[in-house]
C-alpha cells in the first residue's frame, strides 16, 4: 500500500521542525514550537535563496496575506522574500503551508536553498548585505543540492499482519504457543514477560529485515539517504533521499515496486519532490548584538578576535569546563553546553562575515546590532537567547 502525501492533505496535521519546516505530517523529525519572530515596523519575510541574477515575482499568496514573492538580488544570489508583519507565528498552520507552496513553486524553475520558517529582515538593504557577507557559505550549499530534489518516505506496519506474518515464519515462536495449547497451561507473570520479549525480538528482526529491504530498493535512484526520526511505534522505515531531479520517476516508480512487494505487511507514505530540507547543512538566524557579546565574554575573547583566537579559547576552556572532570558540580553540564553553544554561535558569526583565519572580526554592538548569520545545523545554538 503507497499513499502520496500532497499539500492539501497535510494540511489539518500537525507541523514538525528540526531547523527546516514543511507542510502538515510529512514525515521528519523534532518538535513543534510556539516561537515567535518580532521585529519592528514592518520588515521582509524570507522564504529561501536561489543563484539567479534576474528579477522574479510570483502572484503566490504569501505568509501573513501578502499579495506577492518576489527576489531581492546580489551578485547573482536572489533571496526569496514578500512583504512581512512585524509579527510571525511559526506554528501557524496558514503560514506554513504559504511558506512551503511558495517553496515548492520556486522549485520548479530553481535549485533553492530552504530557510527556516520564519526568517526575518527588516529591508532589502539588510537582505542584501547578508547575501554579501554570506556569499560563500549560501554558494556552496547551492551548490550539493544544485539539480537535486529531496523524497520523504516513511513505512509503517500494516495493522496487526506483522504478527501473522511472524507466526508462520518464526518456528520458535509458532512452537512455544502450540505447546501452551496441548498442554493447557496457564502462563505465569514471567512467562509472559519471556513470551513478549520473543515476540518483541522477532519484530525487531522483521523491522531490521524490511528497513534494509526498502533502502536496497531505493539507493540505485538515489545519492544520499539520511535516517528521520520515527515518528510513531508502527515506523519500519523513515528516511529523506536525495534525488537527482531527472531520477524522479525511476525513484517514484521504485517506491511502488515497494508498495506491491510488501504492501500486506506494510504501509508505504511518501512526500516528494520537496527542496532539500535534509541535505541543507545551514541554518540562517536573526542574532541581536547581546546574544553575540555574551558568547564572546563566554570564552574569554576582546571585541575584535580572530578565528584563530576563538578556536584557541574554546580548546583551552572545553577540557576545564567538561562534566566528567567536574562530576560533583551539578551545573558542570549546563555551563560547559554554554560554553560549546558560545563557540558554535561566534563560529557561524565568523562564516558569515568571512575572511581568513588571521583576520579580525568586530563583535561590538555598532558592527552587529541585530544580524542574519549563518550557522552549520549541527551548530545551531540553543543557548543565549537566540
Amino acid at each position: 500500500m503507497v499513499s502520496r502525501q500532497v499539500l492539501q492533505e497535510r494540511r489539518d496535521e500537525s507541523a514538525l521542525k528540526d531547523g527546516r519546516q514543511r507542510t502538515g505530517n510529512a514525515v521528519g523529525y523534532g518538535k513543534t514550537e510556539a516561537a515567535e519572530v518580532d521585529i519592528h515596523g514592518s520588515g521582509l519575510y524570507l522564504y529561501g535563496i536561489i543563484q539567479d541574477d534576474q528579477e522574479h515575482r510570483w502572484s503566490l499568496k504569501g505568509i501573513s496575506g501578502a499579495t506577492a514573492i518576489y527576489t531581492v538580488r546580489h551578485d547573482g544570489l536572489s533571496a526569496i522574500v514578500s512583504d512581512g508583519a512585524s509579527k510571525i507565528y511559526e506554528t501557524t498552520q496558514d503560514d506554513l503551508l504559504a511558506h512551503n507552496l511558495a517553496l515548492e513553486e520556486v522549485m520548479k524553475t530553481h535549485s533553492v536553498l530552504p530557510l527556516l520558517l520564519g526568517t526575518v529582515a527588516r529591508s532589502e538593504a539588510e537582505v542584501r548585505a547578508f547575501l554579501q557577507k554570506a556569499y560563500r557559505p549560501l554558494c556552496d550549499a547551492l551548490e550539493q543540492i544544485e539539480g537535486k530534489v529531496e523524497f520523504d518516505l516513511e513505512a509503517e506496519w500494516n495493522g496487526g499482519e506483522i504478527f501473522q506474518l511472524i507466526d508462520e515464519q518464526d518456528e520458535k515462536i509458532r512452537n512455544y504457543k502450540e505447546q501452551i495449547v496441548v498442554t493447557g497451561k496457564r502462563l505465569g507473570v514471567e512467562e509472559q514477560v519471556a513470551a513478549g520479549m520473543m515476540v518483541a525480538d522477532a519484530i525487531a528482526r522483521q523491522r531490521a529485515q524490511f528497513a534494509k529491504a526498502v533502502e536496497a530498493e531505493l539507493k540505485p535512484c538515489s545519492e544520499l539517504v539520511r535516517s528521520l526520526q520515527d515518528r510513531t511505534l508502527q515506523t519500519v522505515f523513515n528516511a529523506a533521499f536525495l534525488v537527482q531531479a531527472e531520477q524522479t520517476k525511476p525513484f517514484e516508480e521504485a517506491i511502488y515496486r515497494l508498495g506491491n512487494r510488501h504492501g500486506r505487511i506494510l504501509k508505504f507514505r511518501y512526500a516528494g519532490p520537496l527542496p532539500c530540507y535534509s541535505f541543507v547543512n545551514l541554518h540562517v538566524m536573526m542574532v541581536e548584538f547581546q546574544a553575540v557579546d555574551e558568547a564572546r565574554k563566554t570564552l574569554g575573547l576582546g571585541d575584535h578576535p580572530t578565528l584563530s583566537q576563538i578556536k584557541q579559547a574554546y580548546r583551552k576552556l572545553a577540557p576545564e569546563c567538561h562534566p566528567d572532570r567536574n562530576s560533583s558540580d551539578a551545573k558542570a553540564k549546563e555551563r560547559f553546553e554554554k560554553l560549546a553553544a558560545s563557540y558554535q554561535l561566534l563560529l557561524g558569526f565568523w562564516e558569515t562575515v568571512g575572511g581568513d583565519s588571521s583576520q579580525a572580526i568586530p563583535l561590538t554592538q555598532e558592527e552587529v546590532g541585530k544580524t542574519l548569520v549563518v550557522i552549520s545545523k549541527e551548530r545551531r545554538p540553543d543557548f543565549l537567547g537566540v
